[in-house]
């Protein structure tokens, strides 16, 4: 019996708080939350970038965003240069959604296609840097291409 009570008395998440909002996030257990790099960014894991990651225009997008990879879940905070693998960077870039604008009173909206998050890009690692960059370069002609005009 006295294993059980171990068992129940371990915390079941972590506490992240938010010095923006002032406000206290839980994260669970075996999650990680992405480390705060600091402002020289010097103090970056080898293969890691370092960036910052805005908040939404939904309520939800001002909560900590987890991206998971392969099982394995990292916690990003919003507003805070924040050290992540590479791999996780990928999955923030990918993420699309339409969005649909009406240009003026009584004209038809217009869908685009847009980031999902607002991620700011601080330093890529040296080794992987070029090909993010290339990436970086399309999301950018991409979005050149979707502008939209008004009559």
């Amino acid at each position: 019996m006295a294993n059980i009570s171990n068992v129940l008395s371990r915390p079941t998440t972590n506490i992240h708080k938010d010095e923006n909002l002032q406000l206290e996030f839980s994260v669970p257990m075996g999650d990680r939350i992405a480390p705060l790099v600091d402002s020289d960014l010097k103090n970056i894991p080898e293969g890691y970038a370092v960036i910052v990651l805005g908040y939404g225009e939904q309520a939800a997008y001002m909560y900590p965003q987890s991206v998971t990879l392969n099982g394995e879940t990292i916690w990003i905070p919003r507003a805070t240069r924040r050290a992540i693998p590479l791999s996780y960077l990928n999955i923030l870039l990918d993420a699309k959604e339409t969005r649909i604008i009406q240009p003026k009173p009584g004209a038809p909206g217009v869908e685009y296609e847009a980031n999902r998050f607002d991620v700011q890009i601080l330093k890529l690692p040296k080794d992987k840097g070029e090909e993010m960059k290339a990436k970086i370069g399309d999301i950018r002609e991409r979005a050149e291409r979707q502008q939209i005009h008004v009559a």
